[in-house]
């Protein structure tokens, strides 16, 4: 047997390993035994693995099906997942997909991760109710009381429908929250505006608003997790500025791999159906930010300071030796 590779992780300002680029990956197995695909491209982890995930802006759930299954494995108390519409409305969109979907995910167990001693317990440990259909996010009859952690049933991928990705903690239980991730898959308004300035200035609406809501569910080292396909018209989106309108900057990007995403199909967001394209068949890029250093950010203001200040020095005697210079000329 070769040895595992050895991983490199880069450290945040916060001293939070980012995600890695691993080697090539082969015959990953599933779980319950068996070899899994053969990956001919190189794996990019976007996450760490013991990252708290949110996922917003969901469309049938593949992709957060995809997070389960190797290669990423994750386990279903780490996920949380959220979609814009109903679950009617999304059954409604998706029928031949998103209610086996949602089955999967409401009878998928996993090993849970290793019990914490108390004195490492935190809030994001506490286990709530996975799914939840009302307005408020929460299962008819059931309470938002927190357990202590320590329940013998199986946690679940937790499922929240009607959450807006522009105003997050509109949605009570993501309020009592904090994630080291947040995901969003092709954002995309779906309003069908044919006029490209004005379908690009929608999508950045979206994007802007995401960004200003993130910040507030997010742990102070936390992720975001933007993917986009390339090219027009998304290109000018202007995703990294973006962002940094918002206090983020950009940390890596990545090519976005289809085929490491087990039964991810990317949706319309309204409805079934591909782009004019197949997704499959079109390039996509992941970018990662992060909340913008204040200490990094006050130094690069006093450098910016600072070489104003030399380059006004430097302007001051070029000026005064243009002067010398006409004067000198003058007097021959």
């Amino acid at each position: 047997m070769k040895p595992k590779p050895k991983l490199k992780k880069a450290a945040n300002q916060k001293g939070r390993p980012l995600p890695y680029t691993a080697s090539k990956n082969k015959g990953n197995s599933h779980k319950g035994g068996g070899n899994g695909p053969s990956y001919s491209n190189k794996l990019i982890k976007f996450y760490n693995d013991t990252d708290d995930i949110l996922l917003v802006g969901e469309g049938d759930f593949s992709f957060t099906k995809a997070l389960l299954l190797p290669p990423h494995s994750f386990t279903p108390d780490q996920i949380t997942t959220t979609a814009f519409d109903s679950r009617d409305d999304l059954h409604e969109k998706y029928p031949d997909t998103a209610e086996l979907i949602l089955k999967f995910l409401e009878e998928y167990t996993a090993p849970e991760k290793p019990v914490k001693c108390d004195s490492e317990e935190s809030e994001e440990d506490e286990d709530y109710e996975s799914f939840y259909h009302d307005d408020d996010c929460q299962n008819p009859g059931q309470t938002d009381e927190v357990t202590d952690g320590h329940s013998d049933e199986p946690k679940k991928v937790k499922v929240l429908f009607k959450v807006d990705a522009t105003a997050l903690t509109k949605t009570k239980y993501l309020r009592k929250r904090k994630f080291d991730c947040c995901v969003f898959n092709f954002p995309h308004t779906g309003s069908g505006i044919t006029d490209q300035d004005r379908n690009i200035l929608k999508n950045q609406e979206l994007l802007d608003g995401f960004f200003k809501s993130v910040t507030s569910i997010l742990k102070p080292s936390g992720t975001v997790v933007v993917t986009l396909f390339d090219g027009l018209p998304y290109s000018q989106w202007n995703l990294k500025e973006l962002a940094k309108k918002s206090g983020f900057e950009t940390v890596r990007s990545g090519k976005f791999v289809w085929e490491h995403y087990e039964g991810y199909k990317h949706r319309k967001t309204s409805g079934m159906g591909d782009t004019t394209k197949k997704s499959l068949e079109r390039d996509a890029r992941t970018y990662i930010f992060q909340k913008i250093d204040p200490s990094k950010k006050d130094g690069a203001l006093a450098n910016r300071k600072r070489t104003q200040g030399q380059n006004a020095k430097s302007d001051k005697r070029a000026k005064r030796k243009r002067d010398d210079t006409s004067e000198s000329d003058e007097d021959e």
